[in-house]
């Protein structure tokens, strides 16, 4: 009896299903990121070295937008402990593709 080399489709199919999956996962970001609270909620609970990573976010409120730029408050619990409520001010601005990125973050007092 002959033995089947099984590993080689294996070596093949494993990367193209790694790249595949990739692909996928950046074309559901890109397709997210013209919602401005999934741009907000990903850049501040996302991230392994995000400084201003939040365990949860609370309340977004817009206070200004004229369709490009846009300025929003956010309210909700740090990551690390012992977890106390913090606002941001979060500037975004819309490209011409219509994708929200945020520009500052800046603390409010």
């Amino acid at each position: 009896m002959k033995r089947k080399n099984i590993s080689k489709p294996i070596y093949i199919l494993l990367p193209i299903i790694i790249i595949i999956s990739l692909v996928i996962r950046y074309r559901i970001i890109y397709y997210n990121s013209r919602e401005i609270t999934y741009v907000i909620e990903r850049y501040l609970t996302t991230g392994i070295f995000n400084p201003h990573k939040l365990f949860d976010i609370n309340n977004f409120q817009l206070s200004f937008s004229d369709g490009r730029l846009a300025v929003v408050r956010v309210n909700g619990l740090q990551k690390k402990s012992p977890h106390k409520k913090i606002d941001y001010d979060v500037f975004l601005e819309k490209n011409s593709k219509g994708i929200w990125k945020v520009k500052k973050l800046y603390q409010v007092p």
